[in-house]
């Protein structure tokens, strides 16, 4: 059983009576129609992702993606070398709370290593809480390189690095 909240609002009265008639013709009780229509509102925002956990799969599409984004952005020369890029990027990574830095040796053998062995779904389940707040990585990458137009992890997890070619001229 999910752990319940409560939200306490004032809203106008003509939107109580719309949205009480609205439940009665969806046959939803207020509070589920309520709290329907703001998980839309703020997926639609990206703001938090209500997927499913990490698969193995995601896991190793996340880890292809990651690799082959960072090495783009090294690409670019703005580093002299992979270890200065890394040490850039990691302090996007570190800003987030939920960040323990007993994965950094592991981020940084995955960023910089030809033949290192994928995140396991296990570890990303675990630094996100099960999908339940944005990955550190995800959100570091984003902002370290600058990118406008970024995919969303569900796209990543579904299509790893081929969708590198496809944000590469956004890359700053």
């Amino acid at each position: 059983m999910p752990k319940r909240t409560q939200l306490n609002i004032n809203i106008n009265e003509k939107l109580l009576k719309a949205l009480k008639i609205s439940a009665l013709k969806q046959n939803k009780n207020l509070s589920d129609l309520v709290t329907d229509i703001l998980e839309s509102f703020v997926y639609k925002l990206g703001k938090i992702d209500f997927s499913k956990p990490f698969s193995d799969r995601d896991a190793l599409n996340c880890t292809k993606f990651m690799k082959a984004l960072f090495n783009k952005k090294f690409e670019l020369g703005v580093y002299n070398n992979k270890e200065i890029a890394f040490e850039e990027f990691i302090f996007y990574v570190e800003k987030f709370n939920q960040w323990d830095k007993i994965y950094t040796p592991k981020l940084k053998t995955v960023m910089l290593s030809e033949s290192s062995e994928a995140w396991s779904s296990k570890e990303l389940n675990l630094i996100t809480s099960e999908r339940n707040c944005e990955c550190p990585i995800y959100a570091a990458l984003k902002e370290w390189t600058g990118c406008s137009e970024f995919p969303s992890q569900d796209l990543i997890c579904d299509l790893g690095k081929s969708l590198i070619p496809v944000i590469e001229a956004n890359i700053k």
